[in-house]
């Protein structure tokens, strides 16, 4: 998979997501994301393809990398179209609440608050693991996390204020790893 396959996959979800039960409207809440979350790409992109001609200079993870990123890629991916149709065309690429939208407790969804955002950082950590450079996971985790957790802060606050019921549910449920039960 590598990086190709993990912005390949991450298209191919969402090619085969839910019909939206509500138009996709641009958002307030959205705006910063629209260029952070491709910014966060792109750094994760340039890292992965020119860490092999870093050289000497960075440190190089074993060879086990390799399968076990594309291991994690391929579980972003599954994460990711489970958390899509768990929502039943509630999920959307804006910020937005509809009426009669319910909190969604069932899926992976009874582990944690946002698992395709957790597919998504799984499919990027695992093409940079893909990658077995230090410099290349650093930097992918730091610019696509960084971005998502803006994302997740935005997406919790307008849930917490718009969506009833989700101010329980998030007392109970954690963001992106689960909690022991």
């Amino acid at each position: 998979m590598g990086l190709g396959g993990a912005f390949a996959c991450m298209r191919a979800v969402e090619a085969l997501r839910p019909e939206v039960v509500a138009d996709d409207p641009r958002t307030a809440e959205d705006d910063p994301f629209r260029r952070e979350l491709p910014r966060g790409y792109a750094v994760s992109a340039a890292a992965i393809l020119v860490s092999p001609l870093l050289g000497a200079g960075t440190v190089r993870l074993p060879w086990f990398t390799g399968p076990l990123g594309l291991g994690v890629e391929a579980a972003g991916v599954g994460l990711r179209f489970w958390a899509m149709r768990e929502l039943h065309g509630h999920y959307a690429r804006t910020l937005r609440v509809v009426d009669e939208q319910p909190v969604v407790r069932t899926g992976p969804y009874r582990y944690v608050r946002h698992p395709g955002y957790l597919g998504a950082l799984l499919i990027c950590v695992g093409a940079a693991f893909s990658a077995r450079n230090v410099t290349a996971l650093a930097l992918t985790a730091t610019a696509v996390g960084t971005a998502y957790e803006h994302r997740m802060d935005a997406e919790d606050a307008l849930l917490r204020r718009d969506l009833p019921g989700y101010v329980d549910y998030a007392a109970t449920t954690r963001r992106l790893v689960p909690s022991p039960r």
